[in-house]
Parts: C-alpha cells; structure tokens; sequence
C-alpha cells in the first residue's frame, strides 16, 4: 500500500544523517526574535502608511541586467541564482534570461516605475522585504536580510528631501529614541572638491572612498590614505574640509566662502538651507540633526541631499538608516532622468541595536492563554473556550502534547510564558466554571463560564 513507503525498514543500511547547517550569511530567527522584529516592522509600517506611502511588492528575483543597471560596482553585490538545469533546459539557452535576487528595493522600484508610467507623480512608496548580497561573509554583515524602504518619485523639491528624513525622526521617536543622530549633507559640494582643493576630478571618487570609511579606519589612516592618493598640500585641504565645526550658520557660512567659484556646490548649500528652514518648521529636536561634510553615501548613485542616521547609545553598529536623492537612476531604463529621494532602513541592523541596548524584551510566543487538555469527553467544550476568545482578538492555544499530565501541561506553560491558562476539568464542569491561572502572578481564580470573556478584558 501507499504508506508502506514511510514505514521504517527492517534491515538495510542505516539513513544517512544530514547536518542542519545553514550556509555562510544567513540565520534562523526563532519565535522569540521572529516576534520582535515583526512588532518593529509593524511600527515601521504604521509610520510609513502616517505619512501617507503606500505599500508595494515586487518579486525576490529580477533579470541579472536589470539589476546590473542600477548601481555602479553592483556586480559585486549580485547573488546570482545557477540555472544549471530547470525543467528541462539547457544552460545555454538560459543565459539570455539570467536571474539574480534583489540586492535592494531601490532598482527594483525604477524597473517598476519604468513599465508602469501612466502612475501618478509623486509616486510616494514603502516596501518592506529582504535582500540578497553575494559578498563575502563578514562579522556582523549578512547575505540576507530586512529593509524598509520609503520614496518619493518625481519631485525635485526639497521638500520631499526633507520629509523622507523627517519620517525616520518620527519613527525613532515612536520607538522610545532619544538619542539618535540625522547627519545630512550634499554630494554637489563633494563634486567640487577638486576644484577647491587642488587635484584631478579623476581622483575624486578614490578621494571620497577614503572619507566614506573614516569610521571605520580613524583620522590618521584617512590622512595616509589621502596623501597617497593626493599632493600633500590638496590632503591637509581635504582634511580640514572634513573637520568642519561650528554651528549650523557657522558651517554652511564656510563652505559658502569655500565654494564660491563653484556654481553646483552653491545649488548644493542652497538645498541644505532650505531643508534645515524645514526642519525647523517641522520643530525636529536639535540634538537629533546636523551637518556633516564627511557624508558620501554610495558614490555613482546620489545626485543631491545625502543623509544616515546613527544611534548615539550603539555606535559599532553604524548606520541604521541612510539614503538621499537620486535623480539618475531611472536613465538607464527609460533614458532620461527622473527625480527621486529616498532611505532604506536596515531593519536587523536597527533590531540588533535595539536589543543591545536593551530596548526589546523578548517573548518565545504571542499566546495569551493556553486552555488545558484535560479530558477527551470536554474536548467541545475546550474549543468553545478558545473560539470565543479567539473572537476577540486574543491569541490563544489549546495543548496538543501527548503527554496529557496536569503537571506536564503546567510545564508546557511556563516554558513559553503563556501569561494565563484556562483549567476546566470534571470539577468545574459539575460547577458550570472555569479555573484562570494567572502564570506571572501565580494566583488562580474560579469564575463562571459565561463570564471568561469579561475576565480577559479587565
């Protein structure tokens, strides 16, 4: 019969035993991690859809040239799926519909945008969703995780530039956050630098790698590195560029004198200007923003405002949210530019931070009360139980374990937390009640049935 095909053998050699390894980058998120972070995506989702971005999808896999036409170096970054055979075809016939997973939302949004152009403009979007990267495994640096993006698609105005940065303040502040920090600046003032320091514009992009990894490498490497990319005289310029300080009219007055002979830095100044008048308008905390010249961001993808924010109590984790305006992204697929701005949010990257600083408490389940499994013959009654709080939006669990004990169930309930457990057996049958066993508070309580719902909702 069919099922003899699952029946342990008798005799013959024994199964051979597979080890649950996951392969390098990627991880499990058990039910206690799995809870949090959903409870952070749902604040993440609610502050978004506030502000008025409406949710889209698009799929995991795209064609490998679309996503080569999204970024410079995204080579790299492609995780490239091996068609080595699907249903039947050969890898050479294969090679003209080349699939890779995302390694973003962004390009996956201009492919949209770009076969969808009767949409409406601003073209205001979130998407939450994971991505792939085929680079090579790091501490603390993953081949799969969670973004939440947000943008806003056919509108040059600051104003848009402003409230993407002005949406991730409101959401670190639902989330209980203080002490955060919106760095902001503007890539037009970086393509100047050539000129005001004194090198070859060929060299600006080895120039800006360098100031992009100031963090990670500290002020003296950064002065090495740029007196071996640059003179000396145009490095210490550089440098002291970077070391800008003063307050906000301090800063934006220097670069003003800087850059006068430059005509994109001064369209750059000009935007911060008017950002920061709506920052003010929009009464952001002072403490939670500034400029900062040493922003890059990615170095062919941004055409304007550029801005990252940092958690000042967890600064090893970096940029937690960071994006800014690109204009150019849309040309390689419709050949001509589009305004755009957005910022992703590194939603594991902000998780892990949260936990390090003790923010998340974590839970192994959603279930509220666990209804015991006491006796066959009160079976309906158990399901009534869990239908009427079920009802009313209280996530609840009927044990199934084989073993049935009073104990054991007892046990299966402390184990994961369920805060309450609903006990009726023979006793309480006979009296037309049910026994609420409150776990944390380790008292218990008998109250008719009729009344179970009233119980919870107190």
């Amino acid at each position: 019969m069919w099922y003899t095909f699952f029946m342990p053998k008798k005799k013959g050699p024994n199964i051979k035993r597979v080890k649950p390894d996951l392969p390098g980058g990627f991880r499990d998120f058990a039910p206690a991690e799995a809870i949090i972070k959903q409870r952070l995506l749902e604040k993440v989702r609610k502050t978004f859809e506030e502000f008025g971005f409406d949710p889209l999808e698009t799929p995991a896999v795209e064609k490998t040239e679309i996503l080569r036409g999204g970024e410079e170096n995204s080579e790299q970054l492609i995780f490239t799926l091996n068609p080595a055979k699907r249903g039947g075809t050969e890898l050479k016939d294969l090679k003209k519909d080349q699939l890779s997973l995302r390694f973003d939302l962004t390009v996956p949004l201009a492919r949209f945008l770009a076969a969808n152009p009767e949409l409406p403009r601003p073209f205001r979007r979130y998407q939450i969703g994971r991505v792939w990267r085929g680079e090579r495994q790091q501490a603390g640096r993953f081949r799969e995780f969670t973004q939440a993006d947000i943008d806003i698609v056919g509108s040059s105005s600051p104003e848009a530039d402003a409230e993407i940065i002005y949406v991730v303040y409101q959401l670190f502040k639902s989330l209980g956050l203080n002490r955060f920090l919106i760095k902001v600046n503007n890539r037009k003032i970086l393509n100047c630098l050539p000129s005001w320091a004194g090198f070859p514009e060929k060299k600006l992009f080895d120039v800006l790698r360098v100031i992009d990894k100031k963090d990670k490498i500290g002020e003296q490497t950064v002065k090495k590195e740029l007196v071996r990319i640059v003179k000396k005289q145009a490095a210490e310029r550089l440098f002291s560029f970077l070391k800008t300080e003063g307050d906000v009219k301090t800063k934006l007055f220097r670069v003003k004198e800087d850059f006068k002979n430059c005509a994109p830095a001064q369209e750059g100044i000009k935007e911060l200007v008017e950002i920061i008048r709506l920052f003010e308008a929009m009464k952001m905390d002072r403490e939670n923003w500034e400029l900062d010249f040493s922003i890059v961001r990615g170095l062919g993808y941004y055409t304007g405002t550029i801005f990252e924010t940092t958690l000042l109590a967890a600064p090893e984790f970096g940029s937690v949210a960071s994006g800014g305006r690109y204009d150019k992204l849309m040309m390689p697929f419709t050949g001509e530019k589009l305004p755009a701005v957005g910022i992703s949010i590194g939603v594991d990257r902000l998780l892990a931070s949260l936990e390090k600083m003790e923010l998340l408490k974590k839970k192994p389940t959603k279930v509220k009360v666990l209804v015991l499994n006491l006796s066959p013959e009160l079976r309906t009654d158990y399901y009534s139980f869990a239908g009427v709080l079920r009802g009313a939006g209280i996530p609840t669990e009927i044990y199934f374990g084989d073993d049935r004990t009073f104990q054991a169930q007892l046990a299966y309930a402390v184990k994961k937390e369920i805060p309450y457990v609903l006990i009726y057996g023979d006793s309480e049958k006979q009296k037309n009640a049910v026994t609420i066993k409150n776990m944390s508070a380790r008292e218990q309580k008998e109250i008719p049935k009729t009344n179970i719902l009233q119980y919870f909702k107190k």
